[in-house]
């Protein structure tokens, strides 16, 4: 039975959802089949015909109850229902120009490249793809949306297809998966029109992380293998032909290089993909001399290592291109879960009377459907201002930064079983320590005193440890016996190193070795250090305020360090080591091993 549209009077067919004319969602409650009988006979006869009213419909001038109001809008035009205009389009203009197998208008065209209109888009609703709409219908029965005007962009080809023409005839669906979707391709005549719905899409903003490049080319990897196998190649992309999502999965908004593989085809592929990594990652082609010293075994390649393989040909395979992909983002992602034992300890020193530092160590393990997860979190802060000002400083620090990782990343993880990014942590790690300069400038400008502090801090996740350093705090990694420092100190003696203008060792009998160049409570506009190191079995972590490395040299720290089985112990053997060589600063250190899970 057809359906009345309360808004504007159009006659609807009975399942139409909404209006074919004004597209408003048609209401559930209809009339009795008898009323709307009558209304439809109404609307549609001839005006000089009687058409008398069921027996229950009220006559005028009676008052209708709620239960009987009928809004019977008046139309200017009657629409008509017959069996002929509901089967056949409407006639075509003599004006309108000719169109691509009778419903597509080619409104500009570029090459092989068009645009084309759809004069007949009640075919198939561009929004929910029903077929339900019948000819001359505005809007779509089924939800609404409107039809006129749709245009597409698309390819115009000859007998040979190629790009865009060549992706319907891929059967794979994994592989149609990657490909752009195709709203319609029909022929006329030996030319063929192959349309792409109008998706909207941001263009990647380059350059892209390393984790995503990994991404996307392990994706595409899966496409070429999948593609080789139906005896197509896929050609030149440009970062423009791809759609990336916010998960970092790539789909292709086009495939202008897709072709008939030829001989040599399978390996041409390989060398375009890496040459699209390396435009979407700004990674520059260097060949790269190893000392005997790099070459191990327990070393995972970079995305450099891998794209320099495909272009000397040692990368042949794209399904083996792919699985190292997948092994370098689980290296990303998935860090091996490692045990720590840690030792912290501060002390006021020989000198000042009070003691501005403050320490937070943090350990924790997750044993979830017998897969263990560990992380821990290492912070030294070194306070400045004297009393009640630096201690402040200090431990308002540690607060704003354990805040974030606690509500940023632990509790977040903990309840999704997310993996480690080791972006995600970069980006955890600095948003700490910008939080707890939050904390120091603001408390320092409602004091109104120059309260300030450094801080060190280390994120650990598994065999990954996130260093984060603003100021001279340091933090050291032990390996093998030899202790290297990974932060770099923000100081004068520091910069005057770095210009050459005095040596390493000057550092530390330097009249100015106390001047910080950066520290939190200055601005809150503040530039934060981030380092990444990949922890090993045997490996030892090592924080500590100034107080520390400005008595006691690296050689000396790190025989302590070894002749000390107990973490605990060896901090204390090393701040008595910095009070017997004089203890001119508060001494805070915390070192960790890593050991095995």
């Amino acid at each position: 039975m057809p359906v009345i549209c309360q808004s504007c009077g159009a006659v609807n067919r009975d399942n139409a959802r909404y209006c074919l004319h004004c597209a408003q969602p048609l209401a559930p409650a209809r009339p009795s089949p008898d009323d709307q009988a009558w209304l439809t006979a109404r609307l549609l006869a001839d005006p000089s015909v009687s058409v008398s009213p069921p027996a229950d419909m009220p006559t005028p001038g009676v008052t209708l109850s709620s239960a009987h109001v009928y809004d019977v809008p008046v139309l200017a035009a009657p629409v008509r229902l017959d069996e002929e205009s509901a089967m056949n389009a409407p006639p075509v203009d003599p004006k309108t120009p000719s169109l691509f197998a009778g419903r597509y208008e080619i409104i500009a065209a570029s090459g092989e490249t068009v645009e084309a209109l759809d004069r007949q888009p009640w075919r198939r609703c561009w929004s929910c793809d029903t077929t339900l709409n019948e000819p001359g219908e505005a809007y779509c029965t089924q939800c609404g949306a409107a039809l006129d005007g749709r245009r597409y962009r698309g390819l115009l080809t000859g007998a040979t297809p190629a790009g865009l023409a060549l992706v319907p005839q891929v059967t794979d669906p994994a592989a149609r998966a990657f490909l752009p979707p195709i709203w319609d391709q029909v022929s006329d005549g030996d030319q063929t029109l192959t349309l792409t719905p109008d998706i909207p899409s941001t263009p990647p903003s380059l350059p892209l992380s390393e984790l995503q490049a990994l991404v996307i080319g392990r994706d595409l990897a899966r496409l070429l293998t999948l593609l080789h196998g139906q005896g197509l190649a896929l050609g030149a992309l440009e970062p423009d032909d791809l759609d990336i999502s916010p998960a970092h999965t790539v789909r292709l908004r086009n495939a202008p290089g897709l072709h008939r593989a030829a001989e040599g085809d399978t390996t041409t592929d390989l060398i375009h993909l890496a040459t699209l990594l390396e435009a979407l990652t700004a990674t520059p082609r260097t060949t790269r001399r190893l000392d005997e010293e790099d070459i191990t075994l327990d070393v995972m390649p970079n995305l450099a290592d891998l794209l320099r393989e495909v272009r000397t040909g040692r990368l042949t395979d794209p399904a083996e291109l792919a699985q190292r992909f997948d092994l370098l983002i689980a290296y990303h992602t998935a860090p091996a879960p490692l045990r720590v034992r840690f030792g912290a300890a501060t002390d006021t020193g020989m000198v000042r009377d009070l003691n501005e530092d403050s320490l937070l160590a943090l350990d924790l393990r997750l044993i979830r459907r017998n897969q263990p997860r560990t992380w821990s979190l290492f912070i030294v802060a070194d306070g400045m201002g004297g009393h009640s000002a630096g201690e402040v400083a200090s431990d308002l620090a540690l607060r704003g930064a354990l805040e974030v990782v606690q509500r940023e990343y632990l509790m977040p993880t903990v309840d999704t079983d997310a993996h480690d990014e080791e972006e995600n942590l970069r980006d955890v790690v600095r948003r700490a320590i910008l939080q707890a300069n939050e904390y120091v400038v603001r408390e320092a400008r409602s004091r109104g005193n120059d309260m300030g502090t450094t801080i060190t801090m280390a994120l650990v996740a598994g065999d990954r440890a996130i260093i984060g350093n603003v100021g001279d705090s340091r933090t050291y990694l032990m390996r093998e016996g030899k202790l290297r420092r990974v932060s770099r100190d923000h100081s004068l003696v520091q910069r005057l190193v770095d210009l050459g203008q005095i040596t390493p060792d000057d550092v530390y009998t330097h009249p100015q070795r106390n001047a910080i160049l950066r520290s939190l409570g200055d601005k809150r506009d503040i530039e934060v250090d981030i380092f990444v190191e990949r922890l090993r079995p045997g490996d030892a972590l090592l924080l500590m305020s100034d107080g520390l490395w400005e008595m006691v040299r690296d050689e000396r720290m790190a025989e302590i360090i070894a002749a000390h089985h107990d973490p605990q112990a060896a901090c204390k053997a090393l701040i008595d080591a910095a009070n017997a060589a004089g203890g001119d600063d508060n001494i805070t250190v915390i070192l960790v091993h890593v050991e095995a899970y």
